[in-house]
């Protein structure tokens, strides 16, 4: 398929969108933990899945951007400073900050996090057997970086190779929980083997396969493909919300995104879609956001107990207000640090004539 519009904005708008399904779901969480309380009859105790969402997505945008170097063996050291700078610089510094008030106010750490070993784990994103990292969510950045590393080798070994090692992957992945399922409870595991083959990476592979359909396909009936992800994501929801957290439900969340994913691209690819700039720079801040609404809703906590805003007005409103409040904190952010930051970054870079664009085209 020709592509006519390299900016798929509703794919960025997606990254918004699921960053927000992540904090309401930490925001339920905390409503019942510290209150007791169903925030909005716990209606987004689903949110969790949008780390799926966010995992095809990564592997449709990395196949998207990076497809015309695939064999280009040059082209993996720039892939590699890109990811890294993406990533690692505006991660660190919120480790930082936070492990420096955990060292300051010892009362608000957990015991493994000031532990030394925990944290040089964080730092670099190696998975953890047990215990979350520093930031919480940058568990799922292990998985981001395992998938880079995995698609820079498929850069340098071309096209052929990266059909046969994701193959060779997924096949692992299948087989691996398949043996778990029909073990069942006695089956027992290396955590580094538990991580490689977890289920959720299948979802990268997903996002791959997608980018490559519409790349190499005329994708017919989206606007049905597109319904019928929005159908199978909201049914799954709406299970999962009922049921609780089931097995394999990475499975239809991951198929659902697939669609989504496949069917918007597809649409998009032709004809541009007109969206809100804000829904756009939530996209764009949706990496600071996911970082740092834990933060701030810890700091947002703060504020209600010291005012009591919960016996004033009740629980349900402080705590929208909190998860505004963390959205909001994560778009000054991205703004103020994270934006700035990648501008130098980048000027850095391209001074050093390491862009991969210069290396496909030379």
């Amino acid at each position: 398929m020709k592509i006519s519009n390299t900016r798929l904005n509703s794919l960025q708008a997606y990254r918004g969108i699921a960053a927000v399904m992540v904090v309401l779901f930490h925001m339920t969480v905390f409503a019942h933990e510290h209150f007791n309380v169903d925030l909005l009859g716990k209606s987004f105790s689903f949110g969790y899945v949008g780390v799926d969402f966010f995992f095809v997505l990564s592997g449709f945008i990395i196949y998207f951007v990076n497809r015309k170097v695939m064999g280009v063996s040059q082209a993996v050291q720039p892939y590699l400073l890109k990811r890294f700078l993406r990533v690692y610089p505006i991660y660190w510094l919120i480790t930082t900050a936070k492990i420096v008030v955990l060292f300051t106010l010892p009362s608000f750490a957990k015991p493994y996090e000031t532990n030394v070993g925990q944290i040089l784990r964080s730092y670099v994103l190696f998975p953890q057997p047990t215990d979350l990292p520093i930031i919480g969510a940058a568990w799922t950045l292990s998985y981001e970086v395992m998938f880079y590393l995995i698609f820079g080798l498929a850069i340098v070994l071309g096209l052929w190779w990266f059909r046969r090692i994701f193959a060779i992957w997924g096949i692992s992945i299948l087989a691996f929980q398949i043996i778990r399922l029909v073990a069942g409870t006695g089956f027992q595991s290396n955590y580094l083997l538990d991580f490689i083959l977890n289920e959720r990476n299948f979802e990268f592979m997903l996002g791959c396969l997608s980018a490559y359909l519409i790349l190499n396909h005329q994708i017919p009936y989206r606007a049905w493909i597109l319904a019928m992800g929005v159908i199978v994501f909201t049914l799954s929801a709406v299970y999962v919300d009922n049921n609780g957290v089931v097995p394999s439900y990475t499975l239809f969340f991951g198929i659902a995104s697939f669609l989504i994913v496949t069917a918007s691209a597809g649409i998009e690819s032709q004809r541009p879609f007109k969206l809100p700039r804000s829904l756009i720079f939530l996209g764009d801040a949706s990496y600071s956001v996911y970082l740092t609404h834990a933060l701030f809703i810890n700091i947002f906590a703060l504020i209600l107990t010291r005012l009591d805003l919960v016996t004033r007005f009740g629980p349900t409103l402080p705590l929208i207000l909190m998860a505004v409040f963390a959205i909001i904190g994560g778009c000054l952010v991205y703004g103020l640090v994270e934006k700035p930051l990648l501008s130098i970054m980048n000027k850095w870079v391209k001074t050093r004539k390491v862009v991969v664009e210069q290396v496909a085209s030379a």
